[in-house]
């Protein structure tokens, strides 16, 4: 089970700068605890996946992409084993571009390089200011597919949904689970779709990619990941990641460590 941490280390105020990023590795599977911060915040990695959860949406994302949180909004952090993130605050509304909802943001290798220089470098003040704005300006929304989840919110819904995240693997039916909330099959995927934009098994289908995310990111192989998320053969499970991700997880993995 993940241990649940606190993440204390978020600043009080970014002191005359423009953002400031807290940096948090971790050896073993790690979850904190629900925050919600005065400032915004971009939760990145260099390393592993981090699986961010904000209002009725969860988000899984690697290094090429990064998790935009606005001031105000509760949110939970998971990391994977070996992994490396950094949570970066900036003054609320200074990256006028983005939303005020929680969403996933484009994290090219120049802005995530320059995440890196302002967190890991010493620079003259007026060097880390222009660095600092050009980032906010670079931050952009994701046009690729997300491996998102809307969560129901009816409570015998959402118990299902909880259920499979907790194990994707499972090999529970339509009907199944139909049984343990009282409903016929068909009411209950119709409330699903209504809920979430998904039928429930297309909402268990994404969340074994989004599962697999975290089983790769820690190296472990392909046919071992589609196998522990309850796949027959790895091809189904391939297939499966293209369609949601629009690539293979070869070439998915191979972008983030461009």
């Amino acid at each position: 089970m993940a241990a649940r941490s606190h993440l204390s280390t978020a600043p009080q105020r970014i002191r005359g700068f423009l953002l400031t990023s807290v940096r948090h590795e971790s050896r073993s599977i790690r979850a904190w605890e629900t925050e919600v911060h005065e400032h915004d915040e971009l939760i990145w990695s260099t390393a592993g996946v981090a699986t961010v959860r904000a209002g009725d949406s969860v988000w899984t994302v690697p290094a090429q992409r990064a998790v935009w949180v606005p001031s105000g909004v509760p949110h939970t952090i998971e990391t994977s084993a070996d992994s490396l993130f950094y949570a970066t605050f900036l003054e609320a509304g200074l990256a006028a571009q983005l939303p005020r909802e929680a969403m996933v943001v484009e994290l090219i290798p120049a802005v995530r390089e320059l995440l890196l220089l302002n967190a890991e470098s010493e620079m003259p003040t007026d060097t880390r200011l222009r660095l600092q704005r050009l980032v906010i300006e670079l931050l952009t929304p994701s046009p690729g597919a997300q491996v998102d989840l809307r969560m129901p919110v009816t409570p015998s819904l959402l118990a299902v949904a909880e259920r499979i995240l907790a194990d994707p693997g499972a090999f529970d039916t339509t009907v199944d689970w139909a049984e343990r909330v009282g409903l016929p099959p068909r009411e209950l995927t119709r409330a699903f779709v209504a809920e979430t934009g998904l039928s429930l098994t297309q909402w268990r289908i994404r969340a074994r990619v989004r599962a697999s995310l975290v089983l790769l990111a820690s190296g472990q192989t392909v046919a071992a990941t589609a196998a522990s998320l309850g796949y027959a053969n790895p091809s189904t499970f391939i297939g499966h990641f293209r369609e949601i991700v629009g690539t293979t997880p070869a070439a998915y993995f191979a972008g983030a460590s461009a």
